[in-house]
């Protein structure tokens, strides 16, 4: 539930860059339930935002970062950049004699045909290995092991990870000789004494392979195999003198913090420690995607074992707290907890293309956020849940209300889509299927949870595995989505401290480190296995990156306002002789319940004007059209334009008003939509945002549409500041920002499933000339928009290619340098991404243009990827935060050359850096500092005055890919060619 934030959802549509505010709050996590610290990207769902002079919100207004995000604010002092910080990343040793097992498996029905269900598969390997009577385990197990069946299983559970269609397996299984090619070996259904399911679905092991560390990896010296001391003669120190031995049990699931605690184990219980090479075929080095998915299954177990998970995180479920209004002192309904995440990857500290790599424990902390009030609660209201009983219009209210909304279960904390609410049907009387025992029976025997209200009704239909339905009791479901006053306090109810993360770091460090839990008696599943956490942390050293020069209308702004220059940027005078400005033809749209109007029109006129840029304000409106909701909004609009010819100069200001109850308006996008097949530029004011009839804050109002006013001016086309670049950049330069939008699945009642549609990339292409600010110079942009199929993040060589040919070819230039800031794309998508775009951007940049003179043989080309999502952070040991600007560069990938930004520094969490991968640089471009030119564009976004996390291009592509995924054709109507030169989609 929650405030989701961060993939930076920058606001949809027309948000202008609230003077220093407080973003809008933020969407939501649409199923895991999160509120993570530390500022999203962009604030707010509509143009006019929150604005805001400073102080609380910052830059990012929300997003997936838990509300209002970051951004420096008015009055907050910019903490010191300290020369070095600690990471939240731990050093993690592993053994040189660690093996694994990879078994492939393929699961198949009667009739032979693959099963693709999980959760059938999971069954079938269930059977295959741990029945206790015909089980793999059951029919290999030696009586004269010294344990008992059940523990033998027992201790199998914790050594296998199935995943699907692979089984991940710290030992070699017993009766699992390796196979020969083509071999396989039965699990269900092949006879000889195996299981056989009740409906002839059979599993079959079809290859097995033993691996080794990736042959990248460092030997670390806490895990590096130790050679006995010189024995007494006849003892089992002298049996193991000449062999290497490291300090993990062969026979049992056990670690030790030193060899003589390991000796005295094997000579009291008989068993083995683990044994360099000893045995077994020979093991082959496993490459770092399958070595990283074994170590993070591992410790996924581990975690597991130590604490309940909730999505991708784990929490203590008894650790939460209930945060209170700080006036009323009531409860705001929800509990807060802490949620861990853990992950492994590999590192290095050098840029070395060979130099050799490390395994390191990722650790972050983020909140998650959880109603009071249960379903059942919100029906019955004041009456006793089960004595309520429900008229037919109630029922109707409540059906339309829940039904395809996101409920969570409080009790394993998983999310689903509501099917229906069944009214005539309690826990008591609803049976399980296949079960003999009704809802209420099942919950207690099976889950160990009594129901309160067990005749109360309805029973909520959700949505299950495979389009199933499951039914669970009102009363251990709520609402996952948080209201909007809630969310607004977000920041200061779920947001973590670097302090609390040095804390939440150590515990975890605890719980995985051999001895640290004396209850567990050594039984830790990660060195068991060996995985060895280092006491100590990362260490990186910190750089602050400098401001870069910029300018308003020829008046350079202050280093002083470097976090936030809406008030240089307010004084603006671009001096524009008025017989040469161009006047707009404004169609002003106002709801109908809209009284002052026209006193909003003249202020935006006012403020619009007084930058005395190349556009302004006439006296009064163009044409004035009153809309009313919904279809009555875009209705309106829609039989204005019908039949005209094209209106040159036109900008339609249109003040809405959203429906009661709602926070952005339904015809935003379809009102968007048919705006964007003519080419018309348009603003929206959210009067949900602020009410401007309201008079009893005028200053509010005034900041808000002083932000208007800007984007405005942005959208038309005007450089409102100047940023500049490093005097290394080739000239003219193509600076191209590349995302993909992926609309989140909802249900869909017709389909009775969860559906999603097509995701949208943008691609946004500027041209710079200068290195160096020229007076009233014009923003170079182009961009398009292509429609994918649902999740496709790649192949998107075309559209650059198109995008890149059609923006050189409309503002007749010949590039001498090219560099790309590619947004979604994870590490082992990285080469996959290269090799498809930058064949495709490379060509067209050799096309030449027509008037613009032929094109190098070879422009250069730089690729950064931009990675947002990302737990890594960086702490002082004083428990302060790294300021905007602070750079590392200790902490480099496996492969490519790597370094860290913070772009934002929030109030009330801890800074979230963004990873920028060099992923490829002509050696043309290799006196260009990427981190200078990364951190100058983070301050060019024309949407909000203070740095941002991404660079201008890239953000503005997510900014297009956002908008256009609204829309109900998914922007394939938008007139691209029309907005050349507009930065239409703020």
């Amino acid at each position: 539930m929650s405030a989701r934030g961060g993939r930076g959802r920058g606001g949809r549509g027309d948000h202008p860059p609230p003077g220093g505010g407080r973003g809008r709050g933020g969407g939501r996590d649409g199923g895991r339930g999160e509120a993570r610290g530390g500022g999203g990207r962009g604030g707010g769902r509509f143009d006019s935002g929150r604005g805001g002079g400073g102080g609380r919100g910052g830059r990012d207004g929300g997003g997936r970062d838990s509300g209002r995000g970051g951004g420096r604010g008015r009055g907050r002092s910019e903490p010191p950049c300290p020369a070095e910080a600690s990471s939240n990343v731990i050093p993690c040793s592993v053994s040189p004699s660690l093996r694994f097992f990879v078994y492939g498996v393929e699961a198949t029905s009667k009739k032979g045909k693959q099963i693709d269900s999980r959760s059938r598969r999971g069954q079938l390997f269930g059977m295959a290995v741990f029945d206790a009577k015909v089980g793999l385990l059951a029919r290999n197990y030696d009586a004269n092991c010294g344990k008992k069946l059940e523990d033998v299983i027992a201790e199998w559970r914790r050594l296998l990870f199935f995943q699907n269609s692979v089984i991940f397996a710290a030992r070699p299984l017993p009766g699992m000789e390796p196979l020969a090619k083509g071999e396989s070996v039965p699990l269900v259904g092949g006879g000889k004494g195996t299981p056989e399911s009740d409906n002839g679905d059979a599993m079959t092991v079809t290859d097995v392979t033993q691996y080794s560390p990736p042959v990248e990896m460092i030997p670390a010296s806490a895990s590096a195999p130790k050679k006995a001391a010189p024995p007494k003669a006849d003892s089992l120190e002298a049996s193991m003198a000449s062999l290497t031995v490291d300090l993990r049990c062969a026979d049992c699931i056990k670690s030790f913090v030193d060899e003589k605690a390991l000796l005295a184990h094997c000579q009291m219980t008989g068993h083995a420690p683990v044994i360099a090479g000893s045995g077994g075929q020979e093991a082959k080095p496993a490459n770092r995607e399958v070595f990283l998915q074994y170590a993070n299954v591992v410790l996924k177990r581990a975690m597991g074992e130590r604490l309940a998970p909730w999505g991708r995180e784990f929490i203590d479920p008894k650790s939460f707290t209930e945060p209170q209004d700080s006036r009323s002192g009531k409860s705001l309904g929800v509990r807060v907890f802490k949620a861990f995440t853990c992950e492994f990857g590999l590192h290095k500290s050098d840029t070395e293309p060979n130099s050799p790599c490390s395994l390191g424990l990722t650790v972050d902390l983020r909140a998650k956020v959880m109603r009071t009030t249960s379903l059942l609660e919100v029906m019955s209201g004041d009456t006793h849940p089960e004595k309520k009983r429900y008229d037919d219009r109630e029922k109707k209210d409540f059906k339309r209300q829940w039904c395809n909304e996101v409920v969570i279960a409080t009790y394993d904390k998983r999310c689903y889509s509501v099917k229906d609410l069944l009214f005539d049907k309690s826990p008591a009387t609803l049976p399980v299927s296949d079960k003999g025992m009704s809802h209420a029976e099942y919950f207690a025997q099976r889950k160990g949870i009594t129901l309160k209200y067990p005749k109360a009704v309805p029973m909520v239909e959700v949505l299950g595995r495979n389009d199933s339905s499951i039914f669970l009791p009102a009363e251990i479901v709520c609402a996952n989505e948080l209201d909007v006053q809630l969310k607004a306090k977000l920041p200061t109810i779920a947001s973590f401290t670097p302090d609390v993360r040095h804390k939440a770091i150590e515990e975890i460090r605890r719980f995985v480190t051999p001895g640290a839990q004396k209850s567990k008696g050594g039984k830790d599943l990660l060195p068991a296995l060996g995985f060895v956490l280092s006491d100590q942390r990362i260490r990186v050293r910190v750089t602050k990156l400098p401001l870069p020069v910029m300018t308003a209308a020829g008046v350079r702004i202050p280093e002083s306002a470097g976090g936030m220059w809406a008030p240089q940027i307010s004084k603006a005078n671009y001096k524009v002789d008025p017989g040469k400005a161009v006047s707009l033809n404004v169609i002003l749209v106002y709801h109908r319940s809209l009284r002052n109007y026209m006193n909003v029109y003249n202020k935006v006129k006012q403020m619009t004007n007084d930058f005395n840029s190349t556009y302004r304000f006439g006296e009064r409106p163009y044409q004035l059209i009153e809309a009313g909701d919904k279809e009555q909004h875009w209705g309106a609009i829609e039989k204005y334009f019908h039949g005209r010819d094209a209106l040159a100069n036109a900008f339609i200001l249109d003040l809405s008003r959203p429906p009661r109850g709602q926070s952005s308006d339904p015809a935003y996008s379809v009102v968007k939509s048919y705006l964007g097949k003519g080419g018309y530029l348009s603003q929206f004011v959210n009067y949900v945002t602020y009410n401007h009839d309201d008079p009893r804050d005028q200053k509010k109002s005034q900041t808000i549409l002083s932000g208007v006013a800007r984007q405005i001016l942005s959208k038309c086309g005007v450089r409102i500041w100047w940023v500049n670049i490093p005097k290394t950049v080739p000239l003219p330069a193509v600076f191209v920002g590349v995302d993909v939008f992926h609309a989140p699945r909802k249900f869909d009642p017709k389909a009775g499933k969860r559906t999603a549609k097509e995701s949208v990339a943008a691609v946004i292409v500027s041209i710079v000339r200068d290195h160096e600010a020229r007076p009233n110079s014009r923003v170079e942009m182009y961009c398009e928009t292509e429609v994918r199929s649902a999740g496709q993040e790649m192949k998107l060589d075309t559209v650059m290619n198109r995008t890149v040919a059609n923006a050189l070819k409309a503002f007749k230039v010949s590039p001498k340098s090219c560099f790309i800031w590619r947004d979604g794309v994870g590490d082992n998508s990285i080469k996959q991404v290269t090799d498809q775009e930058i064949p495709a951007v490379k060509q067209a940049l050799q096309g030449g243009v027509v008037g613009g003179g032929a094109a190098k043989a070879d422009v250069p080309v730089a690729y950064i990827v931009c990675q947002k999502r990302i737990n890594t952070k960086f702490l002082t040991d004083r428990g302060e935060k790294l300021p905007c600007g602070a750079l590392v560069t200790d902490l480099q990938g496996p492969e490519y050359k790597t370094f860290y930004i913070n772009g934002t520094c929030p109030p009330y969490s801890t800074p979230k850096p963004v990873r920028f991968i060099i992923a490829e640089r002509d050696p043309a471009l290799n006196n260009v500092s990427p981190t200078q030119l990364t951190w100058a564009l983070c301050h060019d976004y024309p949407n909000w005055t203070g740095p941002i996390k991404l660079p201008a291009p890239t953000q503005l592509a997510h900014k297009l890919a956002e908008l256009a995924g609204g829309m109900s054709d998914c922007g394939r109507s938008i007139n691209h060619q029309r907005y050349a030169g507009k930065v239409y989609f703020l």
